[in-house]
């Protein structure tokens, strides 16, 4: 598509260039009328060519975006780390995290989970995973109630 948009912004322009060369090269042998003519000729071959490059340029800026964001997506499919039962990213200062192992295996999305009071379970607030790793620490049902009482007062 974009080959054909460049060649018709090319041939808007070569059209500009012919009728401007006629219009020069034509001097007084032409009537006014058809110098009207020619300038408005001239005019509407320079819109479509200003067209032509308009959509050119907004194709190319959709490209260079669509390729920086596969970039950014490649870069970070390589930092990813895998540490059962969820995911890390690598960066400068070690890792950061942990992220969502469902969120991320199937729709590519770094959801940070979320450790909402119990030690050692995790929480995806994107896709309701829960998450235990070697630290969680089962609460039993009388816990829950008497924390449960305490929060409400």
């Amino acid at each position: 598509m974009e080959i054909l948009q460049i060649t018709s912004a090319i041939v808007g322009i070569k059209n500009a260039i012919d009728i401007a060369k006629v219009i020069k090269d034509s001097g007084a042998s032409l009537e006014k009328a058809e110098i009207n003519f020619k300038i408005a000729e001239l005019i509407n071959a320079l819109a479509d060519a200003k067209i032509g490059i308009a959509t050119i340029q907004e194709a190319m800026a959709e490209k260079d975006s669509e390729i920086k964001r596969l970039k950014t997506e490649l870069e970070t499919r390589g930092n990813m780390i895998w540490e059962s039962p969820y995911y890390f990213l690598k960066n400068e200062e070690g890792k950061d995290g942990p992220y969502c192992q469902k969120c991320y295996d199937s729709n590519r999305k770094l959801i940070r989970l979320q450790l909402p009071g119990s030690k050692g379970l995790w929480v995806c607030n994107e896709c309701d995973s829960r998450y235990k790793d070697s630290n969680y620490v089962e609460i039993s049902n009388f816990s829950i109630q008497r924390r449960e009482r305490f929060i409400q007062y």
